[in-house]
C-alpha cells in the first residue's frame, strides 16, 4: 500500500521557516513545556497529551505525558496531527473508529489503536503560523465539554506565547553578542577571540594570569589597582558600555508565593 503525504497548509513554505526559526527541534526542552501538557491531562481527564512542532518532513514531539518526547514520525497521510495545522479552531473527534474519514485508519482496521478519543489544537504563534500543535487522546471514546475547549485553548495560546518569547529572546541574544564582537574589533583595531574573551573574563570577575594581564594592559584594557585586583581602564569600561554587556537590575518574574510559583499561579487564574 502506498502512503501518501497528509495536506499542507497553505502557507507551508513560510510556516516551516518560523517553526525552525524556534531553534527548539533536536534542542530536548521537554522541560519547558511538560507543565502545559500535563496540565492539558488533568483538566481534560484523557489518558494522553503531547505538544509537537512540524517541520517540512515531520511531526517532532517535544513534550508529551508518556515519557515519549524528542522523537519523530512522518507527516503521512494517516498522521491524525498533521490536520490539525490545517485550520485555526480544534479538531475534536470523539471516536475515530466511528469518524468517516480515520475509520479507515491502519491502527483502526488492525485493532492495534491505542486511543479512539481525540482532541488537537494548533499552537499559532504571533505572526499568525500555525508551528505545531497540542493533541489529547484518550483510550475510550471522548469529548470535551465547551469549558475544557476554552482551557485547552488557552493552554496552546500560552504554549505560543512562550515560543514567541525564547525566539525573540534566543534571536536579541545573538544580535547583542555580533554587536559586541564588532565594537570589540573596531576599539581594539584586532580581531582577536582570544582577547576577547580574556576582556569579558575580567568583566565577570574571573582571575587572569600574569601573561593574560599584560596583552590586556597593552591593548590598553585592563590593570591591577592599588591593592592587586585586576580592574578596567577607563579605555576599558567606556569599551564595555559600548558593547551593552553591562550588567542591569533584573526584575523577578518568578517568585514563590505560598511555596507556589506566581507564573503558576497566573496561569491557572487566567484559565
Amino acid at each position: 500500500m502506498t502512503v501518501e503525504l497528509a495536506p499542507r497548509p497553505k502557507n507551508e513554505e513560510r510556516r516551516v521557516v518560523a517553526v525552525k526559526r524556534t531553534g527548539i527541534i533536536d534542542n530536548n526542552q521537554d522541560s519547558n513545556f511538560s507543565i502545559f501538557c500535563d496540565l492539558g491531562r488533568e483538566l481534560t481527564g484523557f489518558d494522553y497529551a503531547a505538544f509537537s512542532l512540524f517541520d517540512e518532513n515531520f511531526q517532532c514531539k517535544i513534550s508529551a505525558t508518556d515519557g515519549s518526547a524528542n522523537n519523530k514520525s512522518e507527516r503521512h497521510e494517516f498522521n491524525v496531527c498533521s490536520y490539525v495545522l490545517l485550520s485555526s479552531e480544534p479538531t475534536l473527534i470523539h471516536d475515530l473508529s466511528k469518524h468517516s474519514k480515520w475509520k479507515d485508519h491502519p491502527e483502526i482496521i488492525s485493532g492495534e489503536a491505542k486511543y479512539l478519543g481525540y482532541a488537537g489544537f494548533p499552537v499559532i504563534n504571533k505572526d499568525n503560523y500555525a508551528l505545531g500543535t497540542l493533541c489529547l487522546l484518550n483510550g475510550e471514546p471522548s469529548s470535551l465539554t465547551k469549558k475544557q475547549i476554552e482551557l485547552i485553548k488557552s493552554l496552546a495560546e500560552r504554549i505560543a506565547h512562550q515560543i514567541d518569547l525564547q525566539t525573540d529572546q534566543k534571536e536579541t541574544t545573538a544580535d547583542t553578542m555580533h554587536q559586541a564582537i564588532k565594537k570589540f574589533t573596531n576599539r581594539v583595531n584586532v580581531n582577536d577571540i582570544d582577547l576577547l574573551n580574556k576582556f569579558l573574563n575580567v568583566c565577570s570577575g574571573k582571575i587572569v594570569s600574569e601573561e593574560e594581564l599584560e596583552q590586556l594592559k597593552k591593548n590598553d584594557l585592563a590593570v591591577k589597582d592599588p591593592s592587586g585586583d585586576v580592574v578596567l581602564t577607563e579605555n576599558g569600561k567606556t569599551l564595555l558600555s559600548e558593547m551593552k554587556l553591562q550588567p542591569k537590575v533584573m526584575k523577578r518574574n518568578l517568585t514563590d508565593t505560598d511555596g507556589r510559583p506566581t507564573f503558576l499561579d497566573d496561569l491557572l487564574g487566567e484559565l
